[in-house]
């Protein structure tokens, strides 16, 4: 009983700090975000969102109707972010250079095919096996940054990435730097603005995408370099930030891990009483 209770208090915390400000969702025309950069690189989502990986979650029927409603919610300043996003990433794997290459994304991104090497769908889809407690600690430290001050968001980013790197093949750790400096620089733009603060519980879920990602072409013998890094976590967060089912796995991930996370605590914690 007392378990179930404190799963219910933190889901409900959840669900405020989703919902609190309601109103920001619908029309964000005063975000820096405004503008979308190659709009017609977005598509409209409508494949459908299984829940069933989190069937095993103490409430999997109301997370599935809250993360299916914070998506609905979030998906317009989500996809104004993504418009941006790979300026903020070009820029941390390369400095000015990177960034005018993140300027001009949406275009290279389209144009892949003009380079000898291609994401295939089943290196973008790829999964990654880390450990609970780790994927915990990451979907916590995303659940924070979306409550955090801009410069503490972007230290908490920072650990996301290299709580999650850290379990990675040794090339894709040669690029990990690159990985924690982008979503650090992503978690401080979230947090810079009320109506974005949230996407910050995304942020473990792009880094576990970009790094799985990565790891599969280490796997075939392709060469892991900043650049293929700063494409392929640009596509990541793109495809997470402008798919509405994408967006709910992204929420539905950070309130089921960290729960998980807070239950393993409690059960270590009650073994001393």
């Amino acid at each position: 009983m007392y378990d179930d209770l404190m799963y219910e208090e933190d889901f409900a915390e959840d669900e405020d700090d989703l919902f609190e400000d309601e109103d920001l969702y619908e029309d964000d025309e005063g975000s820096e975000w405004e503008d979308f950069e190659d709009e017609d690189y977005y598509e409209d989502d409508d494949e459908s969102f299984e829940f069933g990986e989190f069937e095993g979650d103490p409430f999997f029927g109301r997370l599935k109707r809250w993360a299916k409603k914070g998506a609905k919610k979030l998906l317009g300043v989500a996809k104004r972010n993504a418009g941006k996003i790979g300026t903020v990433i070009g820029g941390a794997f390369g400095g000015p250079a990177g960034a005018a290459i993140g300027g001009g994304i949406g275009r290279f991104v389209k144009n892949l095919e003009d380079e000898d090497e291609h994401d295939t769908e089943d290196e973008m889809n790829a999964m990654m096996q880390i450990s609970p407690v780790d994927e915990g600690l990451a979907e916590a430290m995303g659940s924070a940054a979306s409550k955090a001050r801009p410069s503490d968001a972007q230290a908490l980013g920072g650990a996301i990435a290299i709580t999650i790197t850290s379990k990675a093949p040794m090339a894709v750790k040669t690029v990990a730097p690159g990985i924690a400096s982008a979503t650090g620089r992503m978690a401080r733009r979230f947090a810079s603005n009320r109506s974005s603060k949230q996407l910050n519980k995304t942020l473990a879920t792009i880094v576990k995408d970009t790094t799985a990602a990565l790891a599969r072409k280490d796997r075939k013998g392709k060469p892991i370099t900043k650049r293929t890094a700063a494409r392929v976590m640009t596509k990541q967060a793109k495809r997470t930030l402008s798919s509405q089912p994408r967006l709910a796995r992204a929420l539905a991930n950070n309130v089921s891990k960290k729960r998980r996370l807070n239950r393993a605590a409690i059960a270590k914690a009650e073994r001393f009483y």
